[in-house]
């Protein structure tokens, strides 16, 4: 598929369509090194290593010359990521944080792969990772659907978290139900966009909508709502009328499941860990953040090997695998930042959510392919209030390798304007 395509940029698609294609399945091909943790030779290391060197050959060595580099205007989550990213190193540096070097690389690895993307330029390579996110997405449902019906170990690389009555929650090609959930999600977004045939459209977004109801990840649930909602709502303009119809019929369905079914949910395994959440959960990590950040408030704590952390997750959580940063986390991106890197490196991250979300919102009027990273900002932002996704965790991967496609088609489209305004053919 790929070698067949219209893409000027073969050799990097081929990797970057092999990494969407294979899910997590692709960390089995990580190569360590004994005592060497930061060399370790892992698929999303290679691949921004090899997106770093086309950075470098695109730019210094390329005959094309960007004709509109002096014209261009920086956008401001771009300006917004890029302080982020310089608060994020003082303060690792500063605390001298434990995984220092790591978190370091992992930052500005973030910043090659949204970079490298924009670069391209090239509609037919985003094309192609749409494709592949698209096929990807296919085998995952079906993966889904076979460990929730027939074998719930099949092909299953990470947890097996508990949904109900001794059910699992679906991974899929994943190592988490929420990255399966997620991905799926950002697939719909791509088959709403560029699929043209009405039924094969349809057929896909049912498919990896039932995908994402077998994750049992309750947020994943209500992002996949707002993003269908705000399709069909802003970009399509469906009628109210028909809006209000489909949402009646969906709550009498629902409320339906709920009535005849009543104590099977309340007995399930999903509804006992939400009840638990707010005596040792995630309100207990979040009133921790909230109590104890105003005591480094400029470049926060740096990583989670500090007493503060240690003590009160033992207290929260009475896991000391837990307080000792092995397992878990804060579960929201948001005050992980506050947390780790202080108030000034959370003001920019936000900002840089909230711009990318706006930058796109505003573009899409003019190009519809820009629906794709709108929407999938908007994943993002959500996601962050109740996961972690810094860096190079899946969900950011694949969101800067989004907005890196939104700039990358804004660059064809001035590049496209400016050539006509000198009558260049």
């Amino acid at each position: 598929m790929v070698f067949k395509s219209n893409s000027k940029y073969k050799i990097e698609l081929f990797f970057i369509s092999f990494y969407v294609l294979t899910g997590n399945i692709n960390d089995l091909l990580t190569v360590k090194i004994p005592g060497f943790s930061l060399f370790e030779i892992q698929p999303i290391r290679f691949i921004y290593l090899m997106l770093l060197f086309f950075i470098v050959r695109k730019t210094w060595f390329s005959k094309e010359r960007f004709e509109l580099a002096f014209k261009k205007k920086i956008p401001w989550f771009v300006v917004f990521l890029f302080v982020f990213v310089m608060l994020l190193i003082i303060s690792v540096l500063v605390n001298s944080a434990w995984k220092g070097p790591t978190v370091i690389v992992d930052a500005i690895a973030f910043v090659i792969i949204m970079m490298a993307l924009r670069q391209m330029a090239d509609k037919a390579s985003y094309d192609l990772i749409g494709k592949s996110i698209i096929i990807g997405a296919v085998v995952s449902s079906v993966l889904s659907f076979v460990q929730l019906l027939v074998e719930p170990f099949f092909l299953r690389i990470g947890g097996d978290r508990l949904a109900y009555d001794g059910i699992l929650r679906s991974n899929g090609l994943f190592s988490g139900e929420y990255n399966n959930a997620y991905f799926l999600i950002i697939a719909i977004t791509w088959t709403l966009t560029t699929v043209k045939k009405r039924w094969l459209k349809m057929g896909l977004v049912c498919l990896f909508s039932l995908g994402v109801m077998t994750t049992f990840h309750r947020m994943s649930w209500i992002i996949l709502a707002l993003v269908i909602l705000t399709y069909l709502i802003f970009i399509k303009k469906m009628a109210l009328e028909k809006l209000a119809l489909a949402g009646m019929s969906f709550s009498a369905i629902i409320i339906s499941i709920f009535i005849f079914h009543y104590q099977d949910i309340m007995k399930s395994d999903l509804v006992k860990e939400r009840l638990n959440d707010s005596v040792g959960g995630r309100e207990g990590y979040y009133t921790m953040v909230l109590d104890n950040f105003d005591k480094r408030p400029l470049f926060g704590y740096g990583d989670f090997k500090n007493e503060v952390y240690y003590t009160n997750l033992l207290r929260i959580t009475t896991d000391r695998k837990r307080a000792t940063a092995e397992t878990g986390g804060l579960h929201n991106g948001y005050l992980t930042t506050l947390f780790l890197y202080g108030i000034p490196a959370l003001i920019c991250f936000t900002l840089f959510v909230l711009f990318s979300v706006f930058y796109y919102a505003r573009s899409y009027q003019e190009n519809l392919y820009f629906v794709i990273p709108f929407l999938v900002s908007i994943i993002f932002m959500i996601g962050n209030l109740t996961n972690t996704f810094l860096f190079l965790s899946y969900l950011s991967v694949l969101f800067a390798i989004h907005i890196g496609i939104g700039m990358g088609i804004n660059q064809i489209r001035e590049t496209i304007g400016y050539h006509e305004a000198r009558g260049i053919t």
